[in-house]
């Protein structure tokens, strides 16, 4: 006996019901709100609903310690691709995120405590391990410098989407170096989730931060 099409109807809304039904209450005792990703973009933040794996190899820090993929489990990483002689732009951007972790001490010390800043130099001719060091802390004691050999610094800057290209002439210490101006957003599995983009708003950038991190 075939079911006519008000009863096949019928169930198919009611079954609809019960999987909101379903999902609704799996929220509520799941504990986490739900991310509104266009209020998200409002505050400066993109959001990917589905975060991209990325390869990782290590790079260099101070005193002769290297940055690894581990480093980025458990905790958000915020990713800048600068370097220490950049005239404006970097540390313009650094300087905003300084403001903003000094926002989010302020507003929920747990969740600062599990954003990292880390500032990747595509200038390693120039940019020492150590000398990053110096440079970050005088942002922010909690930010990290590291940087790596050009191959390293190419292959992991195109898989996340970050352009820099060396102008002038490197036989002196006059040149730059062109780059993007996102900061990259990684999630605490170590996948690329999304990135903040200037103009950086650092109070607003701190409260989606929270969210983010509440919701994750």
């Amino acid at each position: 006996m075939q079911m006519d099409s008000g009863v096949r109807k019928t169930v198919f809304f009611l079954v609809l019901a019960v999987a909101v039904v379903v999902a609704l209450t799996f929220n509520k005792f799941n504990g986490k709100p739900a991310l509104d990703t266009e209020a998200l973009r409002e505050q400066g933040v993109v959001w990917y609903e589905t975060p991209r794996t990325f390869v990782f190899n290590p790079l260099s820090e101070a005193g002769g310690e290297t940055f690894t993929k581990d480093d980025l489990q458990d905790n958000w990483t915020l990713m800048y691709f600068g370097f220490t002689y950049c005239p404006d732009i970097c540390p313009a951007t650094l300087a905003n995120m300084a403001q903003m972790m000094k926002e989010l001490r302020a507003i929920n010390s747990q969740v600062a405590e599990k954003v990292n800043v880390v500032l990747i130099s595509v200038d390693p001719a120039r940019d020492t391990p150590d000398k990053l060091a110096s440079y970050v802390d005088f942002f922010d004691e909690s930010f990290t410098g590291v940087t790596g050999d050009d191959a390293n610094l190419k292959a992991l800057s195109q898989q996340l989407n970050v352009a820099y290209a060396i102008v002038g002439d490197t036989e002196t210490d006059d040149y730059l170096v062109e780059h993007s101006a996102q900061v990259v957003l990684v999630n605490p599995r170590g996948d690329y989730q999304g990135f903040l983009r200037p103009p950086f708003k650092p109070k607003e950038l701190a409260d989606a931060m929270v969210k983010i991190d509440q919701a994750f």
